[in-house]
């Protein structure tokens, strides 16, 4: 039999913290088996997998992505390590920047000391457009020239007013006539935006705004965007359930999940209560993944925006909640149970 390790004795082994090794385990990145005590237990199975997640932590890989990397099989590493490889050159050029902007001003004030105060604009100012640069992952070459003017000074006066205005009325009902007038006017602005390639970037970078620079998050802070946005998208989805009831009144078909879909979540729902790690919850998931795999042409990156919408279900408007119970013909509730089962069934296959 393979040698067990308590935590501190594998711990001191793989050169890593007992700290980290709860993280882990916390996580569902590394799970020990248990002793008949309770107590953590790992092998050499388990130094493999900790080898594999020290690797892919240096590259900068967040340890959530990390563990979706890992339950692949097989390993999408090609592509993870080209995604990684271009952030780490942007990254790179940023700093090459900074540098030479730091360079010049050496320069600027040895030549004269007297223009100090425009020469540190001049850098906060060359700092500001590092950080605007650092939005170019989130788009393709063609589309981030049409749109990194955006960035340069986001939000735009026009954002930034309607920002203030909805912040001042998120004690309102969302469904009144001022709160629905601001939704207006949000839908507005936000369909004066570029489509295509240009809407994907946006939609990507929005995703991923927990590791936008440091000027930017405090942007999002200042005129308080993901309260507002949150608030307007409950008036939004409440605004199109009155609509779509009003609809089904007048004898309109309803929209609804492909056959394929609402065929597996019935079954889906038959499971619910049962072990989501037996049989047949485990061969469900593996029609539920080939099912995404069709329907996103195999595309892990479009996958994992799928996969990042389905896990942040629980702060959804109530609205939108109504919306995907009712593609499944189905109340709310059903729904919150079914989706909470398949989330666990596929995290443990």
């Amino acid at each position: 039999m393979a040698k067990s390790y308590r935590v501190h004795e594998f711990a001191e082994l793989a050169g890593v913290t007992v700290k980290a090794l709860h993280h882990y385990d916390r996580l569902g990145l590394l799970k020990p088996a248990r002793t008949p005590g309770g107590y953590r237990a790992y092998n050499t199975v388990h130094l493999a997998r900790l080898e594999q997640i020290v690797a892919l932590k240096s590259l900068g890989i967040p340890l959530k992505q990390i563990r979706t990397i890992l339950e692949r099989d097989p390993l999408p590493l090609r592509a993870m390590f080209r995604q990684q490889r271009e952030v780490l050159e942007e990254k790179r050029r940023a700093l090459d920047r900074a540098i030479d902007a730091l360079a010049h001003a050496e320069d600027a004030i040895e030549r004269d000391e007297a223009s100090e105060t425009a020469i540190l604009q001049q850098v906060i100012t060359a700092m500001h457009m590092q950080d605007v640069d650092a939005m170019r992952q989130y788009f393709s070459e063609e589309a981030w020239e049409q749109w990194k003017q955006y960035y340069a000074d986001w939000p735009s006066p026009e954002w930034r007013t309607l920002y203030r205005e909805v912040s001042a009325a998120l004690g309102d009902d969302p469904s009144s006539d001022r709160v629905q007038a601001l939704a207006t006017r949000w839908l507005s602005l936000a369909q004066s935006k570029p489509a295509g390639a240009v809407r994907t970037g946006h939609l990507k970078a929005w995703a991923d705004r927990e590791h936008w620079p440091p000027a930017l998050k405090r942007r999002l802070v200042e005129f308080d965007i993901e309260r507002t946005t949150e608030f307007i998208n409950e008036a939004l989805w409440l605004r199109y359930d009155r609509e779509r009831e009003e609809r089904a009144r007048n004898g309109e078909v309803a929209p609804r999940a492909s056959p394929s879909r609402r065929a597996l979540f019935h079954e889906w729902k038959h499971l619910v209560g049962t072990d989501p790690t037996g049989p047949a919850a485990r061969s469900l998931a593996a029609r539920w993944r080939d099912l995404l795999d069709q329907e996103t042409g195999g595309d892990e990156e479009i996958k994992a925006d799928v996969m990042r919408a389905f896990r942040r279900r629980q702060v959804w408007p109530t609205g939108m909640k109504r919306y995907w119970a009712s593609l499944y013909e189905t109340d709310v509730d059903t729904w919150d149970r079914v989706a909470e089962f398949i989330e666990r069934a596929t995290a443990q296959a």
